[in-house]
């Protein structure tokens, strides 16, 4: 029986650097003026769809902070809560006009306790 691969992060500077690796690609990518994900979708960016719950979790979290200081945007109006970053958003300009996501991970570490 084939095991099946679990991605296990060390901590949480960890789950921050994969958002913000994730919310990077997504917007880097992105051909319209906004994009939309769920916590388990925005992991789908960087190959890490296998989490244990509690990383969703933790995601969610962070998600939630960038919410409260209006970095992104909440679309409460389905069964499932999905997020939004538009081009307005100060994560666009970071996305768009740097070459990695670091300078989104100094932001999230600056925002995210």
């Amino acid at each position: 029986m084939a095991q099946e691969r679990v991605n296990y992060p060390s901590d949480f500077r960890e789950v921050e650097r994969w958002v913000s690796e994730a919310l990077y690609r997504s917007i880097s990518r992105a051909m319209g003026t906004c994009v939309s994900f769920t916590p388990k979708t925005l992991l789908e960016y960087i190959n890490k769809e296998d989490v244990i719950p509690v990383v969703l979790t933790l995601i969610k979290h962070i998600l939630e902070e960038l919410y409260k200081h209006g970095l992104l945007e909440k679309d409460q109006s389905r069964s499932i809560v999905r997020y939004r970053v538009c081009r307005d958003s100060p994560l666009w300009g970071l996305a768009k006009d740097s070459q990695d996501p670091s300078r989104i991970l100094t932001l999230l570490m600056t925002i995210v306790e």
